[in-house]
């Protein structure tokens, strides 16, 4: 047996926990070649590996450690880590769950088989075995953490807010805390304390790209363009190499109009980061549309495809035929794609939305109807089931739709918010009041629900409690929205014109096609006395209207 007096061995061990890789990594080589076989050195090195990101490498010297080891687990937690590396999760699970066997009270295999099942999508295995994190190590936040991930993945956004309130109360200082809260909180339109805990995200860490992007976001969904141009930018000077700032900096400056710095911006993207490449090129075909030169475009997606016939790519080159105005070629793609995998659900909307714009308005709904029996837990197959029944003219059938998605999914706010907008439709207002309330209570902020509470209010003539229902969705809807003309309406009938003024404003400045808007802001400036500006809005909105007659 070798006999070590100087404890070289955990001497660079110890400077590998201090960080010191480098040295460490030689240090344990020089004794390798002095012939010395331990598993603490193969664990080391393969440790040392992962942190330099040669996964492969670390998996090998992991493997040569369990085998000189055969009943230690912490081996088995370094290859389940290589393996997650390597995008092998199903191996990665098999790793942690041996080294959860070997050693029951190692809380780390434990909580990397969390991390491991919530990648999966298996929240239940995760939820279970979270519990044995817990009963080994209570202070432990990162197995709720992880599981706050899983929920969100999920859909099941107020279970992930509760995981990171957890978070929260175990350790505040989480590096992870406070965009991940801010991120769940958007989901659940909670902007307001969102965007809170991004800028004190961006207080504790003035660098963090992450929250940056995600106030670009929180603005650009509020209707504000050119404050989310101006947060995707300073993400993307925060940190130049970060793929996902560069894309959200190009989508926006593609929808501003700007294709040319769009595409300067997008060179600059690192090849290979592990951003979504059909997502990029897509992007990149946009903007080349918007130069006006749609056979590049084409042509650069069809050389992703022949590049990369993977179901992402074919479906990037569908939706951009659909972009182009062509939904027959756009079908044969889409279908091209579904059979690569059948199971996206977001290719089949792609091709009942292509389907329909060919005319085939009844096999769209059969397409939406197939996809939502497959996926039944996701609300937006079932919303645009309802939705294509809508457009041909099935009332009734919309309705049912809904509701055989309210049957899977009972705590969706936009199914109950969708089935009272049937319901006030169809001239059942009682109705639409108690499904506004069921999705409200899941909801509060959830835009439909509020639009269509502040036309059920309007309806009623109850104008005081219109003008409370639209002034809640103006705050969760942009600027133009149509719920912008119930609030002005409501003011109006409660002689409250200067009030009524302000959304009509910036109704008419979101939505200029509009001549309605301009007739309303009219009657604001009537109401108070000014007569001029009145009668300009009357001939705007009557030049709108020949324009578009």
């Amino acid at each position: 047996m070798w006999h070590d007096p100087d404890d070289r061995i955990q001497k660079a061990v110890d400077r590998f926990e201090e960080d010191d890789v480098r040295t460490a990594r030689r240090m344990l080589r020089a004794l390798e070649r002095q012939g010395v076989q331990s598993p603490r050195i193969e664990l080391y090195l393969g440790h040392c590996h992962l942190e330099e990101g040669n996964a492969e490498a670390a998996l090998r010297r992991y493997r040569r450690a369990a085998g000189l080891a055969p009943r230690r687990a912490e081996p088995w937690v370094g290859v389940g880590l290589a393996y997650g590396r390597l995008g092998s999760l199903r191996r990665a699970r098999a790793a942690f769950r041996r080294a959860a066997r070997l050693d029951p009270e190692l809380e780390e295999a434990h909580c990397q088989l969390v991390h491991c099942h919530v990648l999966l999508g298996e929240i239940d295995q995760a939820v279970l075995a979270s519990r044995k994190v817990t009963a080994l190590d209570p202070r432990c936040a990162h197995v709720h953490r992880h599981l706050a991930i899983g929920y969100t993945l999920a859909g099941r956004d107020g279970e992930a807010l509760e995981a990171w309130r957890r978070v929260e109360r175990l350790d505040p200082a989480h590096p992870d805390l406070l965009v991940g809260l801010a991120h769940t909180l958007a989901r659940l339109r909670r902007t307001a304390e969102a965007k809170a805990c991004y800028r004190r995200a961006l207080a504790r860490h003035p660098g963090d790209p992450v929250a940056r992007v995600g106030l670009g976001d929180l603005a650009d969904a509020e209707g504000r363009p050119e404050e989310a141009l101006a947060h995707f930018r300073a993400a993307v000077d925060l940190d130049p190499e970060d793929a996902d700032a560069r894309l959200r900096l190009a989508e926006a400056l593609v929808d501003a109009g700007q294709p040319a710095v769009a595409l300067e911006t997008l060179a600059g993207a690192p090849e290979d980061d592990d951003g979504d490449a059909t997502s990029r090129a897509l992007l990149e075909a946009r903007a080349l549309v918007g130069l006006g030169r749609r056979r590049d475009a084409l042509a650069l997606l069809r050389g992703l495809v022949e590049r990369d016939r993977s179901a992402a790519a074919w479906r990037a080159l569908g939706d951009f035929l659909l972009l182009l105005g062509r939904p027959r070629a756009a079908s044969t793609v889409l279908r091209r794609a579904l059979r690569r995998d059948a199971t996206s659900s977001e290719t089949a909307r792609l091709w009942a939305r292509a389907v329909a714009r060919s005319g085939g308005r009844k096999r769209a709904v059969a397409i939406l109807a197939r996809a939502s029996r497959a996926a039944p837990t996701l609300d937006e197959l079932h919303l645009d089931t309802a939705a294509a029944l809508l457009a041909r003219g099935r009332t009734g059938g919309a309705e049912r739709a809904i509701l055989r998605g309210l049957s899977w999914i009972p705590e969706s706010s936009s199914l109950w918010a969708a089935a009272a907008e049937i319901a006030l439709d169809g001239g059942r207002p009682g109705e639409a009041r108690s499904r506004l309330r069921a999705a409200l209570r899941r909801d509060p902020r959830h835009p439909q629900a509020l639009r269509t509470l502040a036309r059920y209010w309007a309806d009623r003539g109850d104008w005081r409690r219109a003008a409370h229902a639209a002034r809640a969705a103006a705050r969760v809807t942009p600027a133009g929205d149509p719920v912008a003309l119930v609030h002005g309406r409501a003011l109006l009938a409660l002689h409250r014109a200067e009030e009524a003024a302000l959304p009509l404003r910036r109704y008419v400045l979101a939505s200029p096609a509009d001549p309605l808007g301009y007739r309303l802001l009219a009657d604001a400036f009537e109401a108070g006395g000014d007569r001029a500006a009145a009668d300009v809005q009357r001939r705007i909105a009557a030049a709108v209207e020949g324009v578009r007659s």
